[in-house]
């Protein structure tokens, strides 16, 4: 098995994101346990592609950086608006998947993930639901197709 081939890349972590995607529609939370294995089989995958413990080391502090990132953003909007906009879960998850991506494919991630969350709001308010600041929509199943895209497109580490 070639793990450097894209297709293949992809498909590793599907049984977790699986997992993660269910469970976030059906209780909107994202389990810490998976998102651990998320970034334990990450930190994994990054040390295959060059020297293993350098690699390993430089995937687990690119993971800290994306999660301190996306952590201190979410602070600063709940601080700002007075209400959390992304939850705790979701940023975990972010972490964990830039173990698999590096921090060059979080742009992408992040882009996938936002862009078919507002498709699926804009086919929400087509359908004729409110669509407004009560509305919640669980971001597990797009950070999920976000990490699949960038592992699938090659643009990962």
């Amino acid at each position: 098995m070639d793990f450097g081939d894209p297709a293949v890349a992809a498909l590793l972590p599907l049984p977790l994101t699986l997992a993660v995607s269910l469970i976030d529609l059906r209780r909107r939370i994202i389990p810490d346990g998976l998102n651990l294995a998320l970034l334990i089989l990450g930190v994994g995958f990054s040390a295959l592609h060059g020297p293993a413990l350098a690699a390993a080391g430089a995937s687990l502090i690119q993971a800290a950086c994306a999660f301190l990132l996306l952590w201190a953003l979410r602070a600063a909007y709940a601080r700002l608006r007075g209400r959390t906009g992304l939850g705790l879960g979701d940023v975990k998850f972010i972490g964990a998947a830039t173990a698999w991506t590096g921090l060059a494919g979080l742009p992408l991630l992040l882009l996938v993930a936002s862009t078919s969350a507002l498709a699926v709001l804009a086919l929400a308010a087509l359908a004729g639901k409110r669509v407004g600041l009560a509305f919640r929509l669980p971001f597990g199943p797009f950070l999920a197709l976000g990490l699949h895209a960038v592992l699938g497109s090659g643009a990962s580490v």
